[in-house]
């Protein structure tokens, strides 16, 4: 399982590359073939898709990635988003940026995914929470039409269905994620953090945390078996569509459209259910922001660097600092 690492580090950006392109419906009543049923969600996906990229293109932004800033008398926080997985051909530095960089002496990310503690505790996580431990297998928690929709997936990333067999359905959906972006050409050494931590460590900053492995990925992996399956069918479901919609994502990232941004990922039916909005979005936001509040106790200036999905629509990061009474410059 090469692929372990490059997964977690992607988990908590899931949101913002592709996976869920649309709600699931009910199955019809009238009995389908699973080939036709996988048809007829594959339509409904590429429909969903179209209609939110018409959307969110139609808005613009600054022309550069957004960065907001909370401050008092003497503490400095900038706050950016960032996508955990990118071409390495983006350019996505800007002035503003590199400016907030060169002034923290903190670099704050969701959670630590770079330290010699970081692997061997992702592999326990994985071993407990992320296996069957009692001889299961994935497809014994899929119907026939889940079967066909999932063997086309594995089909298109080039994997073999016993390398996902062990998995329970919200690790299946993980790999089978960032698998896809790999093969498209999304490489996670030119995501944001990883250049930002790079840098950082080269200055001698502070690196610090939102969050623990644990409850990154508990939140998934605590969620019922039947909701960690519609999060492995709504993956599944437009895999062949999701580097149209990264692509997509990364240029509204760039071009500083928050509101973009929000149309594509701050939304429920675009996750794919409630239980899936809330551990990926809004349940860690609602922890982060006062967090993020409370270092303004601490004196001095830290850049927090977050998936820029926790940063858009009304759930976001920023409205809840807002909604706080805190006055947050940005967009």
């Amino acid at each position: 399982m090469s692929f372990l690492r490059p997964a977690l580090v992607a988990l908590s950006a899931l949101v913002l590359i592709g996976l869920p392109a649309c709600s699931r419906e009910a199955e019809p009543a009238a009995p389908v073939s699973p080939e036709a049923a996988a048809a007829a969600a594959k339509a409904e996906a590429d429909a969903a898709v179209a209609a939110a990229l018409a959307e969110a293109k139609a808005s613009r932004g600054a022309g550069e990635p957004a960065v907001w800033v909370l401050r008092d008398a003497d503490t400095t926080l900038y706050i950016m988003g960032t996508v955990h997985l990118l071409r390495p051909e983006v350019a996505w530095r800007s002035d503003e940026i590199d400016a907030a960089l060169a002034a923290a002496d903190t670099l704050v990310l969701e959670a630590d995914t770079t330290s010699p503690a970081a692997g061997p505790a992702m592999m326990r996580f994985v071993r407990e929470e992320g296996l069957f431990s009692d001889g299961g297998q994935l497809t014994n928690l899929l119907d026939p039409t889940e079967m066909v929709e999932l063997q086309d997936a594995l089909d298109y990333v080039g994997l073999p269905l016993g390398s996902v067999q062990p998995m329970r359905p919200w690790f299946a959906a993980v790999n089978l994620s960032v698998m896809q972006m790999t093969k498209d050409g999304f490489d996670p050494n030119a995501g944001v953090e990883q250049v930002l931590v790079a840098e950082a460590v080269r200055d001698g900053k502070a690196l610090a945390y939102l969050e623990t492995v644990d409850d990154q990925l508990g939140r998934l992996a605590g969620l019922p078996d039947s909701v960690q399956v519609d999060f492995l069918m709504t993956s599944v479901e437009s895999i062949d569509e999701s580097a149209v919609m990264l692509d997509a994502m990364v240029d509204e990232w760039i071009d500083g459209d928050v509101t973009g941004l929000g149309l594509l990922l701050a939304n429920p039916a675009m996750i794919g259910s409630d239980e899936i909005y809330d551990a990926l979005l809004k349940s860690r936001n609602e922890i982060w922001a006062p967090k993020i509040a409370a270092m303004l106790d601490t004196p001095g200036t830290r850049l927090i660097a977050v998936g820029a999905g926790h940063l858009a629509g009304d759930d976001s990061v920023i409205a809840m600092l807002r909604q706080q009474g805190l006055e947050v410059t940005g967009p």
